[in-house]
């Protein structure tokens, strides 16, 4: 049977329940999405959330994500985007959390898989940097197990996506990872969020991907930010055994305005 692994991105929670970014309730959209989940993806045996979890980045905003995230949290695991305080998040989630060096990351065993986080987050920017030593980390947990499948989440993308203002603000030293992707052949997939759409990129034998945000969507292929009035979604990974898997997103529709 394969194993079921759910990832939501870019919550940009507040700690006002009403906060809204771009004219959305980051909160409510976040609770239609767990609702869904709790009701369609309960048995799933991961979630991941990829980053922007604290769009104020304040303590309080952590701990309500905590809540929120109460039933998940044996199965849960956090890594950061650009909107994050790294100590917060250690401290409320630390279970949830593995630091390497001021990174925070992950690395798990599920179904014959291997799941790897990584921290993108560069301080002070929107962009983001891997930089050398969690890439070296990165190596040493690939060649720990070379021949089990692996899957690999991070906040920032490290490919262009074809939307000149979101291009500039991706993963600034992606050619550390793309040059270990080449050496280890067992990666899968490579699964990002932080533009607030989906895509899907093939390089080489691996599938390049993103994922729409929980909050507020962006308009593709645009000059400048532009919310996109598409529902809110989260992805879903089927990973078999044998190393194949399928993978989805699956979009929250929205109540209808009175």
């Amino acid at each position: 049977m394969a194993a079921r692994i759910v990832q939501i991105t870019d919550l940009h929670l507040m700690a006002d329940p009403q906060g809204e970014l771009k004219g959305v309730c980051t909160r409510a959209n976040l609770q239609r999405v767990l609702d869904v989940l709790r009701r369609d993806f309960g048995s799933a045996e991961l979630l991941i959330v990829s980053g922007d979890l604290a769009h104020d980045e304040l303590l309080e905003t952590y701990e309500v994500l905590r809540e929120m995230l109460a039933e998940w949290l044996p199965k849960l695991r956090v890594i950061p985007g650009n909107h994050e305080n790294r100590a917060f998040m250690r401290q409320v989630f630390g279970e949830r959390v593995t630091a390497v060096d001021d990174r925070n990351v992950f690395a798990d065993s599920i179904g014959g898989w291997r799941l790897i986080g990584l921290d993108s987050q560069l301080v002070g920017a929107v962009r983001g940097q891997l930089g050398e030593s969690q890439c070296d980390w990165l190596a040493s947990e690939l060649a720990a197990e070379p021949l089990r499948p692996t899957g690999i989440f991070l906040h920032h993308p490290t490919l262009e996506v074809g939307t000149g203002w979101l291009d500039e603000i991706r993963v600034e030293d992606a050619d550390l990872l793309h040059d270990l992707l080449t050496k280890h052949l067992q990666v899968k997939f490579v699964c990002a969020g932080h533009i607030h759409h989906e895509t899907t990129v093939i390089q080489g034998d691996v599938l390049m991907l993103t994922t729409p945000a929980t909050s507020v969507q962006f308009l593709p292929e645009t000059d400048r930010l532009i919310p996109d009035p598409i529902p809110p979604g989260f992805r879903i990974f089927d990973l078999e055994a044998d190393g194949s898997f399928r993978t989805r997103v699956v979009r929250v529709p929205m109540p209808s305005a009175p």
